[in-house]
């Protein structure tokens, strides 16, 4: 990844973000039933639709830059409901973070280990495969 690719995709990463962040406050009303968001005055459909889109640009405009990286979607948003719990108000600025530190911790380990790049992908497997099973584990007894 260059500085040529992030100008690229930074201004599709934004667009996408901003929305985020300024309705992450109605993501918590999405966790109620439709009928009770839609009394609260929320229009379910779109909102679904606008949140699914947004992320569908971030999404599509980091791997098209990074490539993928596996594990980060699925131990990510974990570690950060574990920390903040389920009030999206604070969990997408967390996971934000959380995923940001875990990349970059990993790409400074996979730099620095031998005398060769080890690929990111094997090095978030090696942290994201035991921590979700873990998590299944857990899930299992509670």
């Amino acid at each position: 990844m260059t500085l040529r690719d992030l100008c690229y995709a930074a201004p599709i990463i934004l667009i996408g973000s901003l929305p985020l962040f300024f309705l992450r406050w109605r993501m918590n009303l999405l966790t109620l039933s439709d009928d009770e968001a839609r009394s609260l005055g929320l229009n379910v459909t779109r909102l679904r639709f606008g949140l699914i889109v947004c992320a569908t640009l971030i999404t599509a405009s980091t791997v098209a830059i990074a490539g993928i990286i596996g594990w980060v979607g699925l131990v990510v948003p974990h570690i950060a409901r574990l920390l903040t719990g389920h009030n999206h108000q604070q969990l997408l600025p967390i996971a934000m973070c959380t995923g940001a530190i875990l990349l970059l911790l990993t790409d400074t380990l996979a730099r620095s280990i031998g005398t060769t790049e080890i690929p990111l992908g094997i090095l978030t497997a090696f942290v994201g495969a035991p921590f979700f099973l873990l998590l299944l584990l857990r899930g299992g007894r509670q």
